[in-house]
């Protein structure tokens, strides 16, 4: 998560009090509804990624992999596990 914060460009950080206060106001929602919601995604988006890098570290098995993210997501790690590994192997060659 600290990652994809680290990827925004500044001028698109802002405050987590401005943000929430604008969801408020968008949402019609209360602030502990929100921070609920918030909290829920962010875990889940932190959980997504820790499974995938035990995936691609050999960690977890496929199956265990397709269990939690899905197939089409463990087809999309192993094509561009498939495609580094075939660029690498070009690069050796030159």
């Amino acid at each position: 998560m600290q990652a994809m914060t680290d990827q925004m460009a500044p001028e698109l950080q802002r405050p987590i009090a401005e943000e929430l206060d604008f969801l408020i106001q968008q949402t019609g929602q209360d602030e502990l509804t929100l921070l609920s919601r918030a909290m829920r995604l962010g875990l889940s988006l932190l959980y997504r990624q820790a499974v995938e890098q035990a995936f691609i570290d050999g960690v977890l098995t496929r199956a265990e992999a397709m269990n939690a993210l899905g197939v089409q997501r463990v087809a999309e790690i192993e094509y561009a596990r498939q495609a580094l590994a075939q660029d690498v192997r070009r690069g050796l060659e030159l």
